[in-house]
């Protein structure tokens, strides 16, 4: 599987969670490209390795990784959670 696709499986992955009408854990207003905006965020904290995050691996597109960029996207005050 190339790393495309691998990065569109993850974040319908990521939007089955969150999107807006999910039963588990709705964000109002997100999109699947607030997903791919943090996912990139998350990519570059792991790379860059500050202290914050120095403990930051990316897992394959695992559930630890999901949460991580769901958290990246509730940094944004735009965004709410449903839960």
């Amino acid at each position: 599987m190339s790393s495309y696709s691998k990065l569109f499986n993850f974040v319908n992955y990521v939007w089955s969670f969150y999107n807006p009408q999910s039963d588990l854990y709705p964000i109002k207003g997100l999109t699947k490209q607030d997903i791919f905006e943090a996912f990139f965020i998350y990519r570059d904290r792991i790379l860059k390795g500050d202290l914050e995050y120095v403990h930051w691996t990316w897992g394959d597109g695992d559930s630890l990784d999901r949460e991580r960029v769901r958290d990246i996207i509730l940094e944004n005050p735009q965004f709410t959670s449903g839960w």
